[in-house]
C-alpha cells in the first residue's frame, strides 16, 4: 500500500492535566497507536463543535495543567482551526488546546485494561469507495488508519447488508492489538461470515450510516 500523503504538517505543543495524560496513555495502548494519534483523533471531532469562550473560562477554573508540554505533529488544516480559535479567544494555543483535550479525556468513562496488546496483522478487504473514504479521512486529519479501523471494530458491525453503487473490493493490511483481532474473529464466527467481511461491516457502519462517526465526511458527487 502506498504511503499516505499527510500534506503540510507543523508542531503543536500543549499542556495536559495529569488525569488526562493517564487516560490518553491507556487509550493509546488499547488502540495500538501513539498518544498523539489518540489526541488528534478526538480533537478532530471536538473542534467541529468547539466549546464556547465562557466554557473555556470555566475550564480554566477547574482544570490544573502540568507545566511540561506534550509536542505532537498536526496537519495544516487542524492548525488553522486552532490558530483561529486562539485569536478569537485571546488565549495561548498550548493552554487552549490543553484545556479542551484534558476536559474531554478526564470526563471519558474509565477504560478497561486490555491484556492482549501485542500487534496483530489484520487484512481488511473493502469496497474501493469505502477505502477511498478511509484514506481521505486519514490524510486530511493526520490520523493513522489503525485508529480509524480499530475504533470502527470496537463499535461493532452494521447489522444489514451494505449497499454500494459500484466498485471492486480492495485490500488493506494494518496492525491492530491482538484483542481487537480476537474481537473480529469472535464476531465473524458469531455471524457465520468471513473475518474481512465482518471488519468491512464495522467500517461501513461508521462511514456510510447517518449515526456513524465519520458519516459527515461523505461528499456529494
Amino acid at each position: 500500500m502506498p504511503k499516505i500523503n499527510r500534506g503540510t504538517t507543523t508542531k503543536l505543543s500543549i499542556r495536559l492535566s495529569a488525569g488526562a495524560r493517564q487516560k490518553i496513555s491507556k487509550a493509546a495502548e488499547n488502540l495500538g497507536i501513539s498518544l498523539a494519534g489518540v489526541i488528534i483523533f478526538e480533537l478532530t471531532k471536538i473542534l467541529k463543535n468547539p466549546p464556547s469562550l465562557s466554557e473555556i473560562e470555566q475550564l480554566e477554573e477547574e482544570i490544573s495543567l502540568e507545566r511540561n508540554h506534550f509536542v505532537m505533529t498536526v496537519n495544516e488544516k487542524l492548525m488553522e482551526k486552532i490558530n483561529s480559535m486562539a485569536i478569537d479567544y485571546n488565549m495561548r494555543k498550548n493552554v487552549l488546546v490543553g484545556l479542551i483535550v484534558s476536559n474531554h479525556f478526564v470526563n471519558m468513562d474509565d477504560l478497561e485494561e486490555e491484556k492482549d496488546l501485542q500487534p496483530k496483522k489484520l487484512m481488511v478487504q473493502i469496497n474501493e469507495t469505502l477505502k477511498k473514504k478511509i484514506m481521505e479521512y486519514s490524510e486530511e486529519n493526520y490520523i493513522p488508519l489503525g485508529a480509524i479501523i480499530g475504533y470502527s471494530i470496537l463499535n461493532g458491525p452494521y447489522e444489514k447488508f451494505p449497499k454500494y453503487e459500484d466498485g471492486e473490493a480492495e485490500k488493506i493490511f494494518i496492525n491492530v492489538p491482538e484483542y481487537i483481532g480476537q474481537m473480529v474473529k469472535e464476531g465473524a464466527e458469531e455471524l457465520n461470515i468471513r473475518e474481512h467481511f465482518y471488519t468491512s461491516l464495522c467500517i461501513y457502519k461508521q462511514f456510510m450510516v447517518p449515526s456513524g462517526r465519520f458519516f459527515e465526511l461523505e461528499k456529494e458527487q
